[in-house]
C-alpha cells in the first residue's frame, strides 16, 4: 500500500492576468505526518565536506543558497519549496515497473539539494540529472509504513520552467515557456516528441525488457507504467499508478485552469481546494481522488493534503516573488499566507529561528500545542465533524481574508521595499489567521452541544485511532458517537 499522492502545476506568463508565472502544489501525505515549514540558511562549506541526506551521504558543495522547504518531519528533503533566487520546485511520486528499493537520493532530497545549489530551473534540471547519475535514486519515503517510488519534478523561475520525469538514473525532460503544465502521480511523457531531452539508456532499457521494439515505438508512460503480465511489474507500475488516480486529478486541474481566461493567484488557491469527485460528503467513499484530499475510513483513505504552496513569480525586474503557504493541512480549511525570501535577509523568527522554542513552524512527530501545523490539526479535525454545517461561513471569511492578503502583498512585492516590512506583514497575516481559525474552533464547540457529528461511527473510530497515535489530548478532540457508545 502507498501513503500519498500529490499534484503540482504551473500557469505561465502568457495565461495569467498580470504576466506573472503562478506555481501551485498540494502535498499529500499520511494523516498524522506533519509537514514542517523549514528555513535553511545559506552556507559556505569546507572542501571535501559531506552532507547526510535521508538515506545516504553525498558530497557537499562549496556554497549553498537559503531556501524555505515544506518537509515531512522525518525527511531530509522536501515535497516543495523555494529559494532566495525565486526558484520554485515541487516533486511527484511515480510508480514504475522498475522498483526503487535500494537506498539512494529520494525525490524529496533532490528538491532540497536543487534549491540549495541552483539559481535557475535549467541549473536545477542539470543538477537532478547529475545527482541521480552519481548517487542513484531510491529508498523508503514513508512515515509509518514503507513507501518506495521514483519521482517527477516541476521547476520554475522567472524565465522558464522544466518538467523532469525519472526512473532510477534514467530521465526525460521538457522545457516550458508558455501555457499550462501539470504533473501528478503518473508519467505524463509519451512518444519522443513529448519531451526535449532524455538519458541514453532510457529507451534502450525499455527495448531490452521487451516493453517496446524500437526508438520509434517508444512511449515513456506505456513502457514504464503500462499493463504488464509479470506480477512485480504489474504491481509496481500499473496497479500503483492506477490506484493513485493521478490521471484523474491531472485532467481535472487542467480543466479548471483552462476555464479561466485571465488566470490569477486566487484561482490557484481554489484549484488546490477542489472536491470535484466528492458527490455527497467529503468523508464518504472508499477512495479519494480529489485535488484537496481528505482522509477518513476506507482501504486507501489514510492520506490527505498536509500542506499547500502557491508561488507568484514576476517576470519584471522591479518585483520579487511572493509565496503563499498554508503551513497547515486541508487547503479548503486553511488560509494561504504570504512569505518572502531574498538573498540578504531571513524570514520572520517563527520560521527561521534555530531555537526550537522560537521556531514554531518545524513540527514534531506527535502533537505539540506550540506548533503551527499541530495547532491547526485540532481546529480542522474538529471542523470536519460539522463540515457541512460550517463550511459556507468559513469559505466567506477565508476568501475575504485571502483577498486582503493578496492585494496588500502585490504592493509589498516591489523590490525597493525592505524585507522588514514584508516580514512584519507575514507576522500580521499569521496572527490574523490564528484569530479567525480559533473562532472556527469555538463554533465547533458550540455545535457539539446542539448536534451529533456528521461523521459515521466507523469514520469516528478511524479518527480516534489517529488521535491516539498522534498523542492528541482527548479533551481537545472528542467524537460524540464514540463517547455515547462507550458511555
Amino acid at each position: 500500500m502507498f501513503s500519498c499522492s500529490c499534484d503540482t502545476m504551473v500557469v505561465m506568463s502568457d495565461v495569467t492576468d498580470d504576466g506573472s508565472i503562478i506555481f501551485g502544489k498540494n502535498s499529500d501525505r499520511q494523516t498524522n505526518e506533519p509537514l514542517s515549514t523549514r528555513y535553511i540558511p545559506s552556507s559556505i562549506n569546507s572542501p571535501n565536506s559531506k552532507v547526510k541526506a535521508t538515506h545516504i551521504e553525498i558530497d557537499q558543495v562549496e556554497k549553498t543558497y537559503s531556501c524555505i522547504l515544506f518537509s515531512p518531519t522525518n525527511i531530509f528533503g522536501a515535497e516543495m519549496g523555494f529559494n532566495c533566487h525565486g526558484l520554485v520546485v515541487g516533486n511527484e511520486a511515480l510508480f514504475t515497473k522498475i522498483p526503487s528499493y535500494n537506498d539512494g537520493l529520494t525525490g524529496m532530497d533532490l528538491v532540497r539539494l536543487v534549491l540549495e545549489r541552483c539559481s535557475s530551473s535549467r541549473e536545477g534540471k542539470n543538477e537532478i540529472i547529475s545527482l541521480i547519475n552519481k548517487y542513484g535514486q531510491g529508498g523508503n519515503c514513508g512515515f509509518t509504513s514503507k513507501f518506495y517510488y521514483h519521482s517527477s519534478f516541476l521547476l520554475v523561475d522567472s524565465h522558464e520552467g522544466w518538467i523532469i520525469e525519472t526512473v532510477g538514473k534514467e530521465y526525460a525532460a521538457k522545457r516550458i515557456t508558455k501555457g499550462i503544465h501539470t504533473i501528478s502521480n503518473i508519467i505524463s511523457f509519451g512518444n519522443l516528441d513529448t519531451f526535449d531531452e532524455y538519458s541514453e539508456n532510457l529507451i534502450q532499457q525499455a527495448i531490452s525488457k521487451g516493453w517496446c521494439h524500437s526508438k520509434e515505438d517508444f512511449h515513456f508512460q506505456k513502457c514504464y507504467s503500462g499493463l504488464s503480465f509479470y506480477p512485480q511489474e504489474f504491481y509496481n507500475g500499473f496497479l500503483k499508478t492506477n490506484l493513485s488516480c493521478g490521471l484523474n486529478r491531472q485532467i481535472r486541474s487542467k480543466e479548471l485552469i483552462n476555464k479561466k481566461s485571465q488566470f490569477n493567484v486566487i484561482d490557484m488557491f481554489n484549484i488546490l481546494r477542489d472536491h470535484q469527485y466528492s458527490k455527497s460528503k467529503l468523508s464518504d467513499g472508499l477512495t479519494n481522488i480529489n485535488i484537496c484530499m481528505h482522509a477518513t475510513f476506507g482501504p486507501i483513505r489514510f492520506s490527505q493534503t498536509t500542506g499547500s504552496l502557491v508561488s507568484v513569480i514576476p517576470t519584471v525586474k522591479n518585483q520579487i516573488p511572493t509565496h503563499y503557504a498554508t503551513c497547515t493541512s486541508l487547503p479548503c480549511l486553511s488560509i494561504f499566507k504570504p512569505i518572502w525570501l531574498d538573498s540578504t535577509t531571513k524570514p520572520p523568527t517563527f520560521i527561521s529561528s534555530l531555537d526550537k522554542n522560537k521556531n514554531i513552524s518545524n513540527a514534531s512527530f506527535t502533537y505539540s500545542s506550540n506548533n503551527i501545523w499541530w495547532k491547526s490539526e485540532i481546529i480542522t479535525r474538529n471542523v470536519m465533524k460539522y463540515y457541512q454545517k460550517l463550511i459556507k461561513q468559513i469559505e466567506i471569511e477565508r476568501d475575504l481574508l485571502e483577498n486582503d492578503f493578496v492585494n496588500k502583498s502585490k504592493q509589498l512585492s516591489l523590490e525597493n521595499l525592505s524585507q522588514k516590512e514584508r516580514n512584519q506583514f507575514t507576522i500580521n497575516s499569521f496572527n490574523k489567521v490564528d484569530q479567525i481559525t480559533t473562532e472556527w474552533l469555538s463554533r465547533t464547540e458550540s455545535l457539539s452541544f446542539e448536534m451529533k457529528s456528521e461523521l459515521s461511527l466507523c469514520q469516528e473510530l478511524t479518527w480516534e485511532k489517529w488521535r491516539i497515535s498522534a498523542k492528541i489530548p482527548n479533551e481537545l478532540l472528542i467524537y460524540s458517537k464514540i463517547s455515547k457508545t462507550w458511555n
